[in-house]
């Protein structure tokens, strides 16, 4: 039990580092990103940090697994370096303990990665959407500044003001709209800016002012008065069946029987099954000899991860196009990271080792876990 807490010790304080660094690399891009759209008035400032909180929730299935896979190349690289591991197996506690403990840490990993992939992930991705399509239909409402003409209705009109004369009170204001079959000028002395709180659309209400309407090619123009007059500005976005699947529940894909729905589903739980089957290679990945140095397999340990992650992607995006049968999945890619692990017991204990004390006798496999 001491060794197994100081195991743990030294590897959730890797893990912890190895996950603060590449959650800075990525939330700082993604900040700068938010920032860029702030200036540009596409996107509140008060919204920043929340979208970032989102993000760093939707990262993290995707961050932990290759977190805890270097946290145990890094802690146990450095084990072997000090000669740890030899004199643990000098008091009878073998790589095979080593891996024992650790799997107990991976399965606790992997639920907790279970859970954000099943359910907060795909939450804090449908709730960026919801956040950055309410602040697009807001961007045309909240950033209008007198003496600039401004676009509205995704850039099929025009809008301008001269003067405010209170904080919701426009003066001298000048619409421009145009469809496929008309087009038409509003002028008037005064307006101001409301919200529908049902819809959830922006308006300019006109006040006292005229509109040149024109009727058609050919059929010239209509002139009105009016007193009061409403134009929709800006409509609030729907997320309703627009959702990417990233950002659909589980329970929703569960329920859907579409290509895409399954391969985003296979994903979902390959997520946690990784994180133990990555944790296994590492252990195995970080045996060193005393000259290889602390990081002397870390080069094969990486390009192991890389081609792992990247043939569950290409699993999925075959799935998506239907290129592999659903029942298949990515099932035959964690049973070749499986077989991988095997070939790495065979190449350092020797396949006679492997048959003898883990297929062929289960006592034999019970007295090797306890040495």
């Amino acid at each position: 039990m001491i060794i197994d807490r100081y195991l743990f010790k030294e590897i959730l304080i890797s893990l912890i580092s190895v996950v603060t660094v590449l959650l800075l690399i990525f939330s700082s891009k993604h900040f700068v990103r938010y920032m860029s759209d702030a200036a540009a008035g596409e996107l509140p400032t008060s919204l920043i940090f929340q979208l970032l909180s989102l993000f760093t929730l939707s990262y993290l299935v995707l961050i932990v697994p290759f977190a805890i896979y270097l946290a145990v190349i890094i802690t146990l690289g450095r084990f072997y370096k000090d000669n740890e591991v030899t004199a643990a197996e000098a008091c009878g506690l073998g790589l095979p303990r080593i891996m024992k403990s650790i799997l107990y840490l991976s399965l606790f990993l992997s639920i907790f990665v279970g859970v954000l992939s099943l359910w907060v992930a795909p939450w804090a991705e449908a709730e960026q959407y919801k956040i950055r399509a309410q602040a697009k239909a807001e961007a045309e409402f909240g950033f209008i500044a007198p003496g600039r003409f401004h676009e509205i209705r995704g850039g099929r009109g025009v809008f301008y003001i001269e003067d405010m004369a209170g904080e919701n009170k426009m003066k001298n204001v000048f619409v421009y709209l145009e469809d496929e079959h008309r087009s038409d000028v509003f002028s008037s002395l005064t307006g101001y800016m409301e919200m529908d709180q049902k819809t959830g659309s922006h308006f300019i209400i006109l006040e006292n002012g005229f509109r040149l309407e024109r009727l058609g090619e050919g059929q010239g123009y209509r002139l009105h008065d009016y007193a009061k007059s409403g134009i929709r500005i800006a409509k609030r976005e729907s997320s309703t069946g627009t959702l990417k699947m990233i950002e659909r529940t589980t329970v929703s894909l569960w329920s859907d029987d579409s290509a895409e729905a399954r391969a985003e589903l296979h994903w979902r739980f390959a997520t946690p099954i990784s994180c133990v089957l990555l944790t296994l290679m590492a252990v195995l990945l970080s045996k060193t000899n005393p000259r290889q140095g602390r990081f002397g397999k870390l080069f094969i340990a990486l390009l192991a991860y890389i081609a792992y992650v990247y043939v569950l992607m290409l699993t999925k995006t075959a799935l998506k196009n239907e290129e592999i049968p659903l029942v298949l999945g990515m099932w035959w890619v964690h049973g070749f990271a499986i077989l991988f692990i095997f070939f790495l017991l065979g190449n350092q204990f020797g396949w006679r080792w492997v048959f003898s004390e883990f297929l062929s006798n289960p006592s034999l496999r019970k007295q090797s876990v306890r040495s």
